[in-house]
């Protein structure tokens, strides 16, 4: 078995061959940019010409055609451009409007000599029929479209296209019936997924993006780590001339005169950019963007039902402060006066988010106490590139990522030995217990002041290199190829600390011997505290360590990866071929057998019982092509292997939390160190149609595979194993097969429309890798597998989106026109069919929905749900800046969206438990407060919600 340490240099080595290689040989293509290719002919015999130079209007980008009249231009910025042809003897023409998006090529074709000087108007790349990106399936989502619509947060508008669906409450995302944590978010080129969860901690303000990518399938090589969709964000970057925006938007305005709660909603943001040296030399040469966003929201998750459960109807201590804090940096060289092709950006993105998780139990009278969460996120990048010739450039990356999430009692978080004290808790008259119910409301809901009797915190920082490399070849026997290869390499730092901490308090010393009550690790490692941890020196109120030597280390994991594509084009036949190579050392010690704990000195979990591990090592090809099937329709088919990394906090467990695990007897998880990465095989065929210049539309047909998810097994007692235990394990599988559809209609008579519709059907044996908890823990045998409807198994999903915009000069002249100059409405309907549950008998206990099943897991659905948003905003120029005033309604018409229901009733106000014979006896101060608790607030979504916002930019 093979050493970690001497494997990671193995796989350095491997690196720094592939980077020897690239500077021979190549140069590097990070996916934060785009290209402009085509070609250049005669307009009268469409005759190749051969040395015609072709430029991107204001900058110093430009190359030549070749033989056969073809060009490229390479390591474009995200924009959009005006790009111009000239050739001796020949009149120049312009093309504008062209728009690159990331890792796409952007299709300009010449036709020389019509016109003398014509200016002609430009199409977006993304309608028309590009040649190397065909065989990817998604959506672009530009800024304007971000900003008409109003929608805030990434995953919020990633899941307003094709291929993506959401629940109600909009905190989760499942690209192609994959889990929400198995997507990646990119910003800038540098992964915002939290390695830890898998779940994305990236956020930047509406005012910096420029263009979102929602890939939902046929993604090259260069892509990994994630089995749903990657979702690639570009932000802004500055320029010669300053420039910036002021916004705010709030709710506050809202009350009886409109209908409509206001939800304690504030948002401010401040953004500006420019040269970061106003000199007429330098100007062009160093430039910024920054950002400063601070959002306040009283209640951070609004619930339709939550008029129905407060006076003011506002769900108490349910809050969230976030600030934000973006910017980049970029030196351009080749704005020098003979300067070299070398950029160098760095960047940041900081946020620094508070908020309140919500406790239904607490509701009442204890909301005071509802936990209080801190997720920090600092994230640095510095990225150099340098285009050798025309053909090729490379691009070197280094970032720091740093994360850490805490969360326990709102009152104490890190104090400890205060959770359980009789001192520091009122009422409370036992040392290491918690307040019970309160008997006013029939013990229904906890009494004021219970502590939330939990502390987890996880804090995660890692070094990354990356590599990209790209070499175009433009050749008449072997068509176009764009070739791309690289690699990255990161070294984590993960330290976790959890327990329950009321029971630390109750560890008196005996007067009589001097000696503490219980034992140091019998109590914090028992199963009232239940301690799990690494990386931190764990020390009890009288400084006894608590945590061995061993266990105080971090845990290092290393993750790495190599790839290699080429995109070929052979005029009408286009080939995306890639190969992937994903690594994965644990590095630390593992379970030799898990069906095996008894060591050969006859001890439980003694070091006989570890080994070293070893590494993971998988290989994914990819295979994508198209071919046109008219001149307006192009067909697509991909084929593709993905891994995705196990989330990190199920690979480690302190090894005598493990031990002590087995006389505990509680019902927990015990986390695998030889837990391997997820799989996936996906097929699709599609075909995309352009209906002249104003419509292009499309579908996808897909079926995915995914083996080796994280779910939950059992292993049974036996001799080798004390008693049975539930362990994190490579065991659950599903498969999903759908329909993608998308329509986009240009802006014609200041109207532009968006349709996204997906059809899917998602079954598997675990919606999330905690979906046989409950049964891993009662029971004591082997647990069934069968396959069922996902709980994200969302049949229909579709959003109409249609934008009506007046512009400056096409209004009527006198007071309608000053009126109607600049106006813009934007509606977005948005509908879904419903979610899968289990139909059961009344439940078993009073707030649970336990009843035994009366059908097959996730048979029943929940019904529709409708949901209209609209924006209506207004632009007025005043002297250099413009102001936009607008109104943002969610939820326009305040439907009763249904994010879950009980599975004995079908309803979400009701689980059925007063009808039992145990609950139809009980008082009716019971019944009364029942009602109220069992309308979780979580059930419903978003209610009515008007904001009003300006944004004055200039």
């Amino acid at each position: 078995m093979r050493h970690p340490k001497i494997l990671s240099k193995g796989f350095l080595s491997v690196i720094i061959v592939i980077i020897s290689y690239l500077f021979v040989n190549s140069s590097s293509y990070a996916q934060t940019t785009g290209s402009i290719g085509g070609t250049v002919i005669d307009a009268n015999d469409n005759t190749p010409l051969e040395g015609a130079i072709v430029r991107i209007v204001g900058t110093n980008k430009a190359t030549q055609t070749n033989e056969n009249g073809e060009y490229r231009i390479i390591n474009v910025d995200v924009g959009t451009y005006s790009v111009q042809a000239d050739y001796i003897g020949y009149d120049s023409i312009i093309v504008q409007n062209i728009k690159v998006s990331v890792d796409k090529v952007a299709n300009v074709d010449f036709r020389m000599g019509e016109v003398g000087g014509l200016v002609i108007e430009g199409g977006d790349i993304i309608a028309q029929r590009s040649a190397l990106d065909v065989t990817q399936t998604g959506s672009i989502v530009t800024g304007e479209q971000i900003e008409n619509r109003g929608t805030r947060g990434i995953q919020n508008i990633a899941a307003q296209t094709s291929g993506v669906v959401t629940d109600e409450r909009g905190q989760n995302i499942n690209v192609r019936g994959l889990r929400s944590n198995e997507n990646q978010v990119i910003i800038d080129g540098v992964s915002t997924t939290n390695p830890v969860n898998g779940n994305s901690t990236g956020y930047v303000p509406n005012s910096l993006l420029q263009e979102i990518a929602v890939l939902t399938g046929g993604f090259g090589a260069e892509y990994g780590n994630a089995l749903g969709g990657q979702i690639n964000v570009t932000t802004r970057s500055g320029s010669s001339s300053y420039s910036g925006s002021i916004e705010a938007i709030t709710d506050e305005f809202n009350g009886s005169w409109d209908n409509t709660t206001a939800q304690g909603y504030n948002l401010y943001n401040v953004s500006f950019g420019g040269p970061l040296i106003p000199s007429k030399n330098l100007a062009s040469v160093i430039n910024f963007y920054t950002s400063v966003e601070r959002q306040y929201l009283k209640v951070r998750g609004p619930s339709w039902i939550a008029d129905q459960l407060f006076e003011d109807g506002i769900i108490p201590n349910y809050s969230q402060q976030i600030w934000n804090y973006s910017g980049r940096l970029t030196f351009d060289l080749l704005s020098l006066k003979n300067g070299p092709p070398i950029t160098l950006k760095m960047g940041a993105l900081v946020t620094d988010n508070h908020q309140r998780n919500f406790v239904q139990s607490y509701l009442k009278k204890n909301s005071s106490r509802n936990p209080l969460q801190l997720i920090r996120d600092n994230q640095y990048y510095a990225r150099i590139s340098h285009q050798i010739s025309d053909n090729f450039f490379y691009e070197l990356q280094g970032n720091y990522y740093n994360s850490i999430d805490e969360t326990g009692d709102a009152w104490f978080l890190s104090d400890w030995f205060a959770y359980g004290d009789t001192l520091s808790n009122p009422g409370l008259t036992v040392q290491g217990n918690v307040l019970g119910d309160d008997e006013s409301t029939g013990n229904v809901f906890r009494k004021y002041g219970r502590v939330f009797n939990q502390y987890d915190k996880k804090e995660l920082n890692y070094l990354g290199g990356k590599l990209d490399a790209s070499l175009n070849l433009l050749t008449k026997k072997t068509g176009k190829h764009e070739l791309k290869f690289g690699g990255e390499y990161r070294y984590h730092t993960l330290k976790k600390v959890f327990l329950n901490p009321a029971g630390v308090a109750n560890n008196p010393i005996d007067p009589n011997t001097g000696q503490l009550a219980v034992k140091p690790e019998d109590l914090w490692f028992g199963r009232n505290v239940l301690l799990n941890s690494y990386g931190y020196d764990i020390r009890d109120q009288y400084g006894n360590q608590i945590v061995s030597d061993e266990d105080i280390n971090s845990k290092h994991p290393i993750i790495g990866a190599a790839y290699l594509r080429d995109k070929i084009d052979f005029g009408d036949f286009l080939v995306n071929v890639g190969l992937r190579m994903d690594y994965l050392d644990v590095n630390t010690d593992v379970i030799k057998d898990p069906y095996d704990l008894i060591g050969a000195d006859g001890q439980l979990l003694s070091s006989d019982d570890y080994e070293q591990s070893s590494a993971d090592i998988n290989i994914s090809p990819r295979l994508g092509f198209s071919f046109p099937i008219t001149d307006k329709t192009v067909f697509i088919a991909n084929y593709g292997k993905f891994v995705q990394m196990p989330p990190l906090d199920f690979l480690y467990i302190n090894k005598l939390a493990f031990q002590k695990f087995f006389s505990n007897s509680v019902q927990n998880v015990v986390e695998n160190s030889s837990l391997q990465p997820e799989k996936l095989t996906s097929y699709e065929v599609g075909f995309k149609q352009q209906v002249g210049d104003i419509v292009n539309f499309g579908a996808t047909v897909y079926y995915r595979e995914t083996t080796d998810q994280i779910g939950i097994t059992r292993i049974a007692g036996s001799a080798t194993v004390p008693s049975g235990y539930a362990l994190y394990y490579n065991s659950d599988f599903s498969i999903s097969r759908g329909i993608d559809f998308y329509l986009s209609m240009r802006r014609t008579n200041r109207l532009s429309v968006d349709i996204a519709y997906t059809l899917l059907y998602a079954s598997g044996v675990g919606s999330d890798p905690n979906t046989k908890f409950a049964l891993a823990n009662n029971q004591t045998g082997e647990l069934p597998v069968f396959e069922f409807p996902l709980d994200y198994d969302q049949r229909h999903t579709g959003i109409i989106n249609a934008d009506y915009r007046f512009g400056s000069d096409d209004v009527p002249k006198g007071f309608w026109g000053g009126v109607l100059s600049n106006l813009g409405l934007n509606t977005l309907f948005s509908f879904n069919s419903g979610r899968p549950y289990t139909s059961r008998d009344l439940p078993k206990g009073a707030f649970l929905d336990d009843g035994n099943a009366v059908s097959t897991k996730n048979e029943v659905y929940t019904g529709w749900n409708l949901r209209l948003d609209m924006r209506l905003d207004k632009t007025v120029n005043i002297w250099k800046t413009s102001w936009n005033f607008y109104i943002y309604a969610l939820n326009v018409l305040n439907s009763e969206l249904v994010n879950s229901v009980y599975g004995a009733t079908g309803s979400p106000y009701d689980n059925g438990y007063l009808q039992t014979p145990t609950g139809s006896i009980q008082s009716e101060v019971y019944k009364e407060n029942f009602y109220e608790r069992i309308k979780t607030v979580t059930n419903w979504g978003t209610p009515r919600q008007i904001r009003f916002g300006l944004k004055v930019s200039f």
